[in-house]
């Protein structure tokens, strides 16, 4: 079938936006914020000692501003401030004027920290540094984990808006689809520039509606933190008056690694100064796709990788050992995990770990047809006219003499020298033989 008849028998030419099926649009999981403070998951003494880290570093504050610190309620917090008084590592200095003045009397009070609340604080400082947004308990963190597992149908029609932007043949859209909708492991393997890493980019689009993460976990006291603007986007969105402020609410994770990973970033890192771990980068993925790109070029082996996370791909579940701690948590392992690569699959690993891969897709290399309609696009993208005889002098100086494979990424590339190239001579850009050697001979090896 051919891309015409595919977008026919899809209902003609596909808009740009990505639209969710509908039972992806309202997300089942929406965290509200702790009505009691046994509500937040954190005994009061938990509570207070996050509230003297915060008022050590900056005191006085109001009520309202301290419970802020916390991302949490006055009300939720009103026991931990209660118990800081009465153990005179606190005091209250009357209420505050100005932008902390509130219409509740309480919230308005401010506080300063005393002589042996800074001891105090010194002693919880040395077991952790953490300073922020009071931790979510990691049951919570795994119920929302779960609960926010995408349970949308990926269509023909939607993979393909999703791609668009690329040129693919339908054998290939074909294969894409079972194990996105599937949420399936995958490898993409094949030559490099043909977009690998940019389908896995757009399969996160396909996963459905943005997530809640909390900012931190609490695992039986111990900090981890999760949220991280590396690799997680925010989404500005209106939120229910009473939504849990620990939370942020982010689109579904794209997170890559690749040649630099080692099976040891895979654990949670503690950090000896601040005392507290950092979440492992697959972990950061959960609810969206983790990808291994450039797999088998890390400098740990490939199998070594797939030994660390094949029980998670089978069971869902990633034994984590937090070292600092002695102790290890299972926690959720609800990414799709992709891996990319220039090596044939066979070449990696051995037949009994592919086989747990159940998805193996060869992105190849564009056809002639294909080729020129990458290039065509990407003339328009730089504003260059598209020319027959600029086009075949491309093709007849550089890629038939040494009968060069054609890429996906080099009419981009080639366009986008040979612009740089016109800007800085002075001249419009042109699909003209002297601005093409130009371009050319700076971007391939052989020219």
């Amino acid at each position: 079938m051919g891309q015409v008849a595919l977008e026919s028998r899809l209902g003609g030419r596909l808009a740009m936006a990505i639209q969710p099926p509908l039972q992806a649009i309202t997300p089942e999981f929406v965290p509200m914020a702790p009505a009691r403070t046994e509500d937040s998951g954190l005994p009061v003494a938990r509570l207070a000692d996050l509230l003297l880290k915060h008022i050590y570093f900056k005191s006085p504050m109001s009520a309202k501003d301290w419970a802020a610190a916390l991302c949490l309620p006055y009300t939720t917090v009103t026991p931990a401030i209660q118990s800081l008084v009465e153990q005179g590592w606190c005091q209250t200095i009357g209420r505050m004027a100005g932008p902390a003045m509130s219409h509740d009397f309480g919230e308005s009070l401010g506080y300063l920290i005393t002589d042996p609340g800074r001891l105090r604080a010194r002693d919880v400082l040395a077991r952790d540094h953490y300073v922020g947004p009071a931790p979510v308990p990691f049951l919570q963190y795994e119920v929302s984990v779960r609960a926010q597992v995408s349970q949308a149908d990926v269509t023909a029609a939607w993979l393909t808006r999703a791609l668009q932007h690329l040129t693919l043949s339908n054998d290939l859209l074909v294969q894409l689809g079972p194990p996105v909708n599937a949420r399936a492991p995958l490898f993409l393997y094949g030559a490099p520039g043909n977009g690998k890493t940019t389908i896995a980019e757009a399969c996160a689009e396909l996963l459905g509606e943005p997530i809640y993460i909390p900012y931190a976990i609490d695992i039986e006291g111990q900090v981890m933190r999760l949220y991280d603007p590396l690799h997680h986007q925010r989404v500005q969105r209106q939120l229910p008056m009473n939504f849990d402020a620990r939370w942020v609410l982010i689109k579904r994770p794209f997170v890559k690694a690749g040649g630099e990973l080692t099976t040891a970033q895979l654990s949670p890192s503690f950090d000896p100064l601040m005392r507290y771990y950092e979440a492992p980068i697959q972990l950061k993925a959960n609810g969206g796709i983790f990808l291994l790109d450039d797999f088998g070029r890390q400098d740990s082996s490939p199998r070594a990788l797939l030994n660390r996370l094949i029980v998670a791909l089978e069971r869902r579940i990633d034994y984590l050992t937090l070292a600092g701690a002695g102790m290890a948590v299972g926690a959720p392992f609800e990414a799709m995990v992709v891996f990319s690569t220039n090596l044939e699959p066979a070449s990696l690993v051995d037949e009994a770990f592919l086989r747990r891969v159940r998805y193996k897709i060869h992105v190849p290399d564009p056809t002639a047809a294909e080729f020129r309609q990458i290039f065509e696009r990407a003339c328009k993208e730089f504003e260059i006219v598209f020319n027959e005889t600029g086009y075949n002098y491309v093709l007849d100086r550089y890629y038939k003499p040494f009968k060069r494979p054609y890429r996906g990424c080099q009419p981009r590339d080639i366009l986008n020298q040979l612009d740089e190239v016109a800007y800085f001579l002075g001249r419009p850009p042109r699909l003209e033989p002297d601005l093409i050697d130009l371009a050319c001979r700076s971007y391939f090896v052989q020219a």
